[in-house]
């Protein structure tokens, strides 16, 4: 029993000799790796009782040049935050690695390419993207299902609405605002039962706003402004009884506006301006 130990401990110093290991070689402490400080004790770095590396959060150090593979190491990080930096290139394979990640945020970098190892962070609740150079949402993002929040904001995906994300059945924040998506809204949206912020703004969507969109019934933000939507608002907005804010602006929206929408008394936001609605105010 006692070699068990002793063999145990071994494996953790090990471990948390490589977690040093790693940090110093992605060059983002470069002015602490030389030092007798411990790494646990380096800016943005946070360890558990045990000395791993649990969190990282470099959000607006200039950081520049790629995400080194190194990172990878960190086999027990559950929060990477490296937004608004200068980072750019690919996000590394090794994040595949990091089983436990749960929050992983990149925002505001110039990150082009998400690796598929990506759908081994199964843990993964939160993934933010936005305002990168990202053309491709991989398939692999579909089977992150524990999912609650995707935020790819302003990156340029040119495609339809990514039919991954039908699977992510947990999801309660969608943002993909300016993103470049054309094609309708399909009828599947109104599977994501969860959804409590849905933004699709300021993307060339076409047709029609699909009625299954008011089967999401928590939802409280509704943003699908500037884009080509057509048809009428439909009757059945009444069903969003937690909506606070209801952005149609900027739209070839037509007929009237519902009476249901005299419904929604937690309305606090509501635009319909620039599309072709007429008739009287309900």
């Amino acid at each position: 029993m006692s070699s068990g130990i002793t063999r145990a401990t071994n494996d953790d110093l090990e471990s948390l000799i490589a977690e040093a290991k790693a940090l110093r070689e992605t060059g983002w402490w470069s002015n602490y790796s030389k030092s007798d400080v411990e790494h646990c004790m380096w800016p943005g770095v946070r360890c558990s009782a045990t000395g791993s590396v649990i969190e990282i959060d470099l959000s607006g150090h200039r950081l520049n040049g790629s995400i080194t593979p190194q990172i990878g190491a960190l086999s027990k990080l559950k929060c990477l935050n490296l937004s608004s930096n200068n980072l750019r290139g690919e996000l590394p394979s090794s994040l595949g690695n990091l089983t436990q990640l749960a929050v992983l945020d990149v925002s505001y970098n110039e990150i082009h390419s998400i690796p598929l190892e990506i759908e081994k962070l199964e843990n993964l609740v939160s993934l933010n993207l936005t305002r990168n150079l990202i053309v491709h949402m991989p398939s692999a993002i579909g089977l992150l299902t524990n999912l609650t929040h995707l935020i790819m904001t302003s990156n340029p995906l040119q495609s339809i609405i990514p039919i991954q994300i039908w699977n992510l059945k947990k999801l309660m924040t969608l943002h993909l605002g300016n993103c470049q998506l054309y094609g309708s809204i399909p009828p599947n949206i109104g599977k994501l039962k969860s959804l409590v912020n849905l933004h699709l703004s300021n993307n060339m969507l076409v047709g029609p706003i699909p009625s299954s969109i008011t089967n999401l019934t928590n939802l409280q933000s509704l943003d699908l402004s500037s884009n080509m939507l057509v048809g009428p608002i439909p009757s059945s907005v009444n069903k969003l009884t937690n909506l606070s804010s209801l952005v149609l602006d900027d739209n070839q929206l037509n007929g009237s506006i519902p009476q249901q929408i005299g419904r929604l008394t937690n309305l606090v936001t509501l635009d319909l301006s620039s599309n072709m609605l007429v008739g009287p105010i309900p």
